[in-house]
């Protein structure tokens, strides 16, 4: 099945005649949905016939951002890419907007897209996909000093990781 795009954007096409020019302003939107609603849409717009489903993950944990896209041809071979600045930033958006003092900041994000409205995102406060990059107690010290939640909402690893390092350092 190819996903439907109704006013398509292929962005990789675009970007090289943007060089030279000042980027417009990134609108700035004030609901969850409307975040998750350009970001996908973005993402769809990145597909080219044939392309099925999308997955496009970030890792968010302190000030280190990494994030990509997973693309699933028809015959099951995966194309990777790299998510589209705008994507990133939206991203951010989402994380800061989420926070919940009770819970924390969700430190990794999939969203998995078959379609403009087929779609299914998990946001995770608590746990990183093993395929992920790692995260350092450096990094975790940082996500909890920007976004602090009680200390019965870290994370077991996250806890065991700073321990290890603190020990280490100690």
């Amino acid at each position: 099945m190819t996903l439907s795009r109704p006013e398509r954007r292929d962005l990789l096409l675009t970007r090289p005649q943007l060089q030279g020019r000042e980027p417009e302003p990134r609108a700035q939107l004030d609901s969850l949905a409307a975040i998750e609603r350009v970001v996908i849409d973005a993402t769809i717009a990145l597909l080219a016939p044939g392309q099925k489903f999308a997955l496009l993950w970030s890792l968010q944990v302190g000030e280190r951002t990494v994030a990509g896209i997973q693309i699933k041809e028809r015959n099951g071979t995966v194309t990777n890419l790299m998510p589209p600045t705008e994507v990133l930033e939206y991203l951010t958006d989402h994380k800061r907007m989420s926070y919940d003092p009770d819970a924390g900041a969700w430190l990794s994000a999939e969203i998995f897209i078959a379609g403009p409205t087929r779609y299914k995102t998990n946001y995770s406060t608590a746990s990183v996909a093993d395929w992920m990059p790692e995260v350092t107690a450096d990094d975790l010290r940082a996500e909890f000093a920007a976004f602090p939640r009680p200390d019965t909402e870290i994370p077991d690893w996250a806890r065991t990781q700073l321990d290890w390092a603190d020990r280490r350092t100690g």
